[in-house]
């Protein structure tokens, strides 16, 4: 097998991965509650859970998304009943989002998910030598910027 053909035998599992992840991206999951959550809402939920009285600002910064996004995203919420939004004391116009108990109950299970899918994770990779893990480091950074790349030439 010449140098083309095993990096295209590299690529496809990679293509193949990225698509595999754009398809759970659309996915629900309850996390212990019986109301579904797609993952940029338990993501958020997870980030209010770590920044209690979080306001949309800080958590759009946070998720890495525009405030208008994380808006729509705690509105979402709230018709869920996951947060509830609050006065910050002393201030009449900053808001405060906090869990409800229901959001309480799937952030604490979306930290067992998380934590189960980094031994799954780790596990699979446990055996894989220490260079060829540093290899695969820098080739994944050189893949992100390259995707980045394109992404800015889009836009």
């Amino acid at each position: 097998m010449n140098k083309n053909d095993m990096t295209e035998t590299l690529i496809k599992p990679f293509e193949r991965i990225a698509n595999l992840y754009s398809q759970l991206e659309k996915t629900t999951d309850n996390y212990g509650t019986d109301t579904p959550l797609y993952p940029s809402e338990i993501h958020a939920i997870a980030e209010i859970n770590d920044h209690p009285k979080v306001n949309l600002t800080d958590l759009a910064q946070h998720l890495g998304v525009t405030k208008g996004t994380a808006t729509k995203i705690v509105q979402k919420l709230v018709k869920k009943n996951m947060v509830y939004k609050q006065f910050a004391p002393n201030s009449e116009n900053k808001i405060e989002i906090l869990l409800t108990t229901q959001g309480r109950v799937a952030a604490e299970n979306h930290q067992e998910y998380v934590e189960y899918m980094d031994r799954q994770l780790l596990s699979m990779y446990k055996d894989v030598p220490d260079d060829a893990l540093k290899y695969f480091i820098s080739v994944s950074k050189k893949t992100e910027e390259f995707l980045n790349q394109l992404i800015k030439r889009r836009q």
